[in-house]
């Protein structure tokens, strides 16, 4: 019955009929409700963010390129590649041969980042890279090489043409002729000098070309064109892996590294990861505004229960003065707060919910009412607005909400109970 009474009291005082006291009640409940939808939908939209940039890494990189020594002391490709592809933690690992290389096009230059695999042992690779193409085709021949869209803007490419490569390891033996030629004191022996100077470019044609904003910028070609680019003659550069789920990258290549410690391992993380700490960061300190949102919502309600503790003081009076217990009287108003609060939280979490649905829908609607326009492209990075909803994340904060509200609504519950019932009666 003491119960009943303090639910009664409770929806009695969040609905008065002759008083202000409600309106009060519709902005600490909305107030509660916008809190829990920014809450959520922010961190749902940041985490959609990191979510589709990770996949777009994975989804475009060699989850682990495992590397030989510089030294000259690693174990040999042909021993270490059979090893690596017995572990049941590979998906498939194929010998790549790769580096630097710059590209030319008459007066049109531009550097890339190319890998050289066999089209019969990287099938799941290619296969993976094949979702970014843009025109052409992923079949590598030799002579042949993929680049990016923006590269091939670089050179003024299309598709077919034809373009001249040559490795880094040419321009550095270049300009170490040129240097040598320049402290030749005699002229004869400079100018023969510099006329030995050769870049000895290879010409390739151009296959494919890939979407830069999901694929990257790497280039793709044969094993034995990079193999040629680079003179590797019949050495490798490395293993390239792929992994049956790419999170667990580091912890695999921390096993590989222990059996293999003359290799060297580079994730498909480590290229981003300054980006993808700044994203973290982004989500830390954006969750930690947001809480203050939160906050000030939860001394909305305080301010409810205040009013409201305020106006009834007779009331107050009169439960204490029959003998009501300040435990009683707290119940009353730490009722009121979690009816509020669970009220706010619901309509936050349905409205959320239908702003998360209707993302996409909201930004045309929002962009076309600017005057501006959406110029998304489907099926390129970001060309949707991305959402990554965490059940967890959602309890916590609804959970964190109405335990706010609780405690808000505690405060002046407990020195509203503490009124003495003679001073309450002739206030």
């Amino acid at each position: 019955m003491i119960q009943n009474a303090a639910l009664f009291l409770a929806l009695r005082y969040l609905r008065p009929q002759r008083s202000f006291v409600s309106v009060i009640t519709v902005i600490s409940v909305l107030g509660i409700a916008v809190g829990v939808l920014m809450m959520i939908v922010v961190r749902a939209v940041m985490m959609g963010f990191e979510a589709d940039f990770r996949d777009t890494l994975m989804g475009a990189k060699p989850h682990i390129l495992f590397s030989q020594s510089t030294s000259g002391q690693s174990r040999p490709w042909e021993e270490v590649l059979p090893l690596i592809r017995s572990s049941d933690e590979i998906r498939s690992a194929t010998a790549y041969a790769g580096g630097l290389l710059f590209l030319s096009n008459g007066d049109y230059q531009t550097g890339a980042q190319v890998i050289g695999v066999s089209a019969e042992d990287a099938p799941i690779h290619l296969r993976k890279i094949a979702a970014h193409l843009d025109v052409g085709s992923m079949d590598l021949v030799d002579g042949g090489i993929v680049i990016s869209d923006q590269q091939a803007q670089d050179l003024n490419l299309q598709l077919g043409d034809e373009l001249s490569v040559y490795a880094s390891q040419n321009v550095n033996d270049a300009v170490r002729q040129y240097t040598e030629a320049n402290e030749q004191e005699n002229a004869a022996a400079k100018k023969a000098l510099v006329d030995k100077i050769r870049l000895n470019p290879q010409k390739l044609k151009l296959t494919g070309i890939l979407k830069s904003e999901s694929a990257g910028f790497l280039s793709y070609t044969t094993l034995a064109t990079a193999q040629s680019l680079f003179h590797l003659g019949a050495n490798v550069t490395g293993i390239a892996l792929e992994l049956p789920d790419p999170k667990k990258a580091e912890a695999v290549a921390k096993t590989l590294s222990a059996s293999l410690p003359d290799w060297k391992s580079e994730l498909w993380s480590d290229g981003e990861s300054a980006r993808l700490a700044a994203m973290g960061n982004e989500q830390t300190m954006m969750q930690f505004v947001l809480s203050i949102i939160a906050l000030v919502a939860a001394f909305s309600v305080m301010n409810t229960t205040i009013t409201i503790t305020t106006q009834k003081r007779r009331e107050i009076g009169v439960i204490a003065a029959i003998g009501g217990r300040p435990v009683q009287i707290v119940n009353v108003f730490l009722l009121q707060a979690v009816i509020v609060g669970i009220l706010g939280t619901g309509l936050g979490l349905g409205g959320s919910l239908m702003v998360l649905w209707l993302r996409n829908d909201l930004r045309d609607f929002l962009t076309t009412l600017a005057g501006g326009q959406v110029h998304a492209v489907d099926g390129v990075f970001l060309s949707s607005i991305p959402a990554f909803l965490q059940p967890w994340d959602v309890i916590m904060t609804c959970t964190t909400s109405i335990l706010l509200c609780i405690v808000a609504g505690f405060i002046p519950a407990w020195f509203a109970a503490r009124v003495d019932p003679a001073v309450a009666l002739r206030d």
